[in-house]
C-alpha cells in the first residue's frame, strides 16, 4: 500500500487524524513512537530549523524535498508535506509533484499566495489571481503517478490583501471543483467563526468534502481555552496539525539548558543524566536504531568480522 492510499484509508476509517508539525527526522520518529496517525513536515519549521531562517520564501524545492525524503524514510506512518507556492508557476509545479512523490511522501499542500510566499501568519501577503492558483493545481493533479498521492489546495485568502473569508470561500469552492483531495484554509484567529463558517460554505456546495485545519501555534489557542479538535472535526475538518509542535517545546528545552549549562558548568548535565533516566527518550542510542544495526551485522558480515568489532569492546 503506498503512502498516499495509506492516508486516504486513515481518512476514510477515522472521524479525524491529528499531527505534530515537524522538521526533523528524528522529530518524525518521535511523533511516530508517540502513536499520531501521520507526521507534517512544515515550510516554516524546515525553514529555521535547517536554515535558520524565518517562513519567507527563502528555503528552496531541492531543500524541502531532500528533508521530506529522509523523514519519510525514517517513519512508516504517512507524511504530509508543506510545498509552499510549487515553487514556480504551473509548470515548475509538475516537476515539484513528482519530486515529492518520488521523495515517498503522502501528501503535499500548495497554496495560492504570490511568491516569494511567507508564513500565514505573518502580515503581507498577497494572493495569486484564482485563475492562476487553480491553473497551478490542475497541473499538480495531472502530474502526479499514483493517483492515490494527495494533493491539498491551501488559500491564504483569509488574511491576505484583496482577500477575506468569502473570497476564501470562492477558492476553496473552485480547488474542491478541480478534483484537489482537500482544502486547507489558513485562518487569521482562533475565532471559531472562521473555520465554521468556511465549512459549512464548502459543505453546501460539496457535501462532506475533506477539509486540512492548521492549529496554528500564532493564534493563541490559550485564549479560546473550549477550542478542541475534536469541536473542529464536528465542523468537518478531517485531517490538523499543531503547527511547529515539535521546533518550539525543542527550542525552550535546548534553550533552558543551555542557560543551565552556561551557569552551572557539569553539574547541568548531571542533573540532565539524572532526569532522562528511565525516560523514552533518554536511551537515544536504541531510540536511533543500534540494536538493528547489530542484528543486520550479523545477518550480514562475516562471522570472524563480527565477533573481532565486538571482542572486548565497550558501549551499547
Amino acid at each position: 500500500m503506498s503512502m498516499g492510499r495509506k492516508l486516504r484509508t486513515l481518512l476514510r476509517e477515522k472521524k479525524f487524524i491529528t499531527s505534530m508539525g515537524i522538521d526533523t527526522p528524528v522529530h518524525a520518529k518521535i511523533v511516530e513512537k508517540a502513536g499520531f496517525d501521520f507526521a507534517y513536515l512544515g515550510g516554516y519549521d524546515v525553514s529555521l530549523a535547517l536554515l535558520g531562517l524565518p517562513d519567507v520564501g527563502l528555503i528552496t524545492e531541492t531543500e524541502m524535498v531532500a528533508t521530506a525524503r529522509n523523514v519519510a524514510r525514517a517513519v512508516d506512518i504517512p507524511v504530509v508535506c508543506d510545498a509552499d507556492t510549487g515553487y514556480g508557476n504551473a509548470i515548475n509545479v509538475l516537476r515539484t509533484v513528482q519530486d515529492f512523490e518520488e521523495a515517498g511522501v503522502a501528501a503535499i499542500h500548495i497554496e495560492d499566495q504570490v511568491s516569494p510566499k511567507r508564513c500565514g501568519h505573518v502580515a503581507g501577503k498577497m494572493i495569486v489571481p484564482l485563475e492562476e492558483a487553480a491553473g497551478k493545481l490542475r497541473a499538480a493533479l495531472d502530474a502526479r503517478k499514483d493517483k492515490d498521492f494527495v494533493i491539498i489546495a491551501r488559500t491564504d485568502a483569509v488574511a491576505a490583501t484583496g482577500g477575506g473569508l468569502d473570497e476564501a470561500i470562492r477558492r476553496g469552492k473552485e480547488y474542491a471543483r478541480i478534483g484537489c483531495d482537500m482544502v486547507f484554509c489558513e485562518f487569521p484567529s482562533a475565532d471559531l467563526e472562521y473555520p465554521k463558517r468556511f465549512a459549512q460554505e464548502m459543505h453546501k456546495a460539496y457535501p462532506g468534502y475533506p477539509l486540512y485545519f492548521n492549529y496554528s501555534s500564532n493564534l493563541k489557542w490559550h485564549e479560546f481555552p473550549l477550542t478542541t479538535f475534536e469541536a473542529l472535526a464536528d465542523m468537518g475538518y478531517k485531517a490538523m496539525h499543531v503547527s511547529q509542535a515539535c521546533l518550539r517545546p525543542s527550542m525552550q528545552a535546548v534553550w533552558d539548558y543551555a542557560v543551565d549549562l552556561k551557569a552551572r558548568g557539569a553539574q547541568a548535565e548531571i542533573d540532565l543524566e539524572k532526569r532522562l533516566i528511565g525516560h523514552p527518550m533518554g536511551a537515544h542510542h536504541e531510540f536511533a536504531g543500534i540494536p538493528k544495526f547489530k542484528e543486520l551485522e550479523a545477518r550480514y558480515l562475516p562471522a570472524d568480522e563480527v565477533a573481532k568489532r565486538y571482542e572486548g569492546a565497550v558501549g551499547l
